[in-house]
């Protein structure tokens, strides 16, 4: 998951990045998969999502390829940056993936991002007054530091804001600034973790600082790595995340009256413009094919874990929900499209550039149903601001409220692959889910293949491949797409018009680059 929305930082330019043509599937070999049964062929019966929904449960919760596919995916291939190799056999296994769920066809789609970026070997050394390793990581898409990296003193500006940064005065020239954190264990926290970076980086380039160290907001140790970038540009500054035991034993010498210097080498890898590719599939409808509903989940990752609750469990739940469905054998009314997006973690790349690539045909999609949120229990769905689709959403869904999908909730965010359908005018549906152990491993080195609870991701299966199925299949549209000037009543009414206006986000909005054309 991403919340590049949090971050207020000017020059957004996504839209200078090339959305090209649909791309050619890559040659790959096939990931060890294992042996689908598809039952009753291809589908063909026509029966209603109420007479179908118990076999897709029961088929979601058998036996199924679901667990090896994940575990190709986090163990074998690992951490996947967009832009990366790895990104790149994540890709190829998610085509081969798909065949093997036999949907009707599968492609990639390419697009392009402006900056390729690897961390180099970063390195922290206190210096004095007393010498001790710190572990640390760089933050994602961060410049280097060069030549062999810089000794500089750290100032510790507490929470970072406008009276920490007044007390320290000059003493911030050409320092490393130490930012504290608090402990991560909600949503609202997570949602403060990516609020509070832009005023305090802006504070830090007017007052002169070389770098900043962000003290980690998990316990023993563990670093995760995060992102400031909005657009896939490099950062304005370098930037680090600290094992929080280490910044708080600096802490404590510069609270003790001491001064704390520091070796910092931070020799990251910054090349050009990189090609990317989004993964799409499609079970064609019956009646009309050319209006769909897409099922998403973003298939990139971060690269210190190996991406498994965010948001690799997704990526195979999505393929295994188009297993499910066409192992109904029924053909919904209407296209389903499974879309595995890239550039989640830098700003919503892949899927502003699926949405920008698509929009002469975005008055056919029906809705967009995206899972971003780890394994938790799914209560509902967030529908961004959109009550005209409420009611008809409760009928439609009916067939899941078994599975516990009850709640419908009309928040909006910019922090997940649905966010350019919004600004489209396109109906959208965010899986609202239970925290579990998303927060303690969010973006960390401990997101691994461990952490996924296997019977949760087959039951959100069940429940996405139901929901996918149910608004494909229905009589009627969940509701209509809305005009640019009701998506910007939309914008105003949910809050997400400040949003837009805090992170420099409104002009592309306003030009039409970014949403609605006028």
């Amino acid at each position: 998951m991403n919340t590049f929305m949090r971050f207020g930082l000017a020059g957004f330019s996504i839209l200078a990045v090339a959305f090209p043509l649909l791309a050619q599937i890559p040659k790959v070999a096939p990931a060890p998969l294992q042996n689908q049964s598809q039952a009753g062929g291809a589908c063909s019966v026509q029966s209603t999502c109420a007479e179908v929904a118990p076999g897709m449960i029961k088929k979601a919760l058998g036996p199924s390829p679901l667990e090896e596919n994940l575990r190709y995916l986090t163990d074998t291939i690992g951490g996947r940056v967009t832009g990366t190799p790895a990104a790149d056999r994540a890709v190829g296994w998610a085509v081969e993936a798909f065949r093997h769920a036999k949907v009707d066809e599968v492609h990639t789609e390419k697009y392009t991002i402006p900056v390729s970026w690897s961390e180099g070997h970063t390195h922290v050394e206190v210096l004095s007054p007393e010498p001790f390793p710190v572990r640390v990581v760089s933050i994602a898409w961060s410049p280097a530091i060069p030549d062999g990296g810089i000794d500089a003193q750290v100032i510790d500006i507490g929470n970072g804001d406008d009276a920490a940064f007044t007390k320290a005065g000059s003493a911030t020239t050409g320092a490393i600034l130490l930012v504290h954190s608090d402990f991560l264990t909600t949503w609202d926290q997570l949602t403060e973790e990516y609020n509070t970076p832009p005023p305090i980086i802006a504070r830090a380039m007017k007052a002169g600082a070389v770098a900043i160290f962000w003290m980690s907001s998990r316990p023993n140790l563990l670093l995760y790595r995060h992102t400031v970038t909005v657009d896939g540009q490099l950062e304005k500054m370098p930037q680090a995340v600290v094992a929080r035991e280490d910044a708080e034993r600096i802490a404590r010498f510069l609270a003790a009256g001491m001064k704390v210097k520091v070796h910092f080498d931070m020799p990251n890898r910054i090349g050009g413009p990189v090609t990317a590719e989004n993964v799409v599939a499609e079970i064609r409808g019956r009646e009309k094919p050319n209006e769909f509903v897409v099922l998403g989940a973003h298939l990139d990752s971060w690269d210190l874990g190996t991406g498994a609750l965010d948001n690799g469990c997704n990526s195979a739940m999505v393929i295994d929900a188009a297993r499910v469905i066409y192992s109904s054998g029924t053909i919904p009314r209407r296209s389903i499209r499974f879309v595995l997006f890239t550039g989640e973690e830098e700003g919503l790349l892949g899927s502003a550039a699926y949405a920008h690539q698509h929009r002469a045909e975005l008055d056919n999609m029906i809705a967009a149903i995206v899972f971003d949120s780890g394994d938790g229990k799914v209560s509902g769905y967030s529908l961004s601001g959109r009550k005209d689709i409420e009611a008809p959403l409760k009928e439609m869904l009916e067939p899941v409220a078994v599975l516990g999908v009850k709640e419908f909730t009309q928040d909006a965010s910019m922090d997940t692959d649905n966010f350019d359908f919004v600004l489209e005018g396109v109906p959208t549906l965010v899986a609202n889910q239970a925290p579990s152990n998303y927060m303690l491993n969010y973006h960390a080195a401990s997101d691994t293949f461990d952490k996924v609870d296997i019977a949760a991701l087959k039951q959100q299966t069940a429940i996405a491949a139901i929901s996918a199925f149910a608004l494909a299949d229905s009589t009627d549209r969940v509701g209509p797409r809305q005009s640019r000037s009701e998506v910007e009543q939309l914008l105003h009414s949910t809050g997400l018009e400040k949003d837009l206006k805090d992170t420099g986000f409104w002009p592309y909005w306003e030009s039409s680059e970014r949403g609605r054309e006028k």
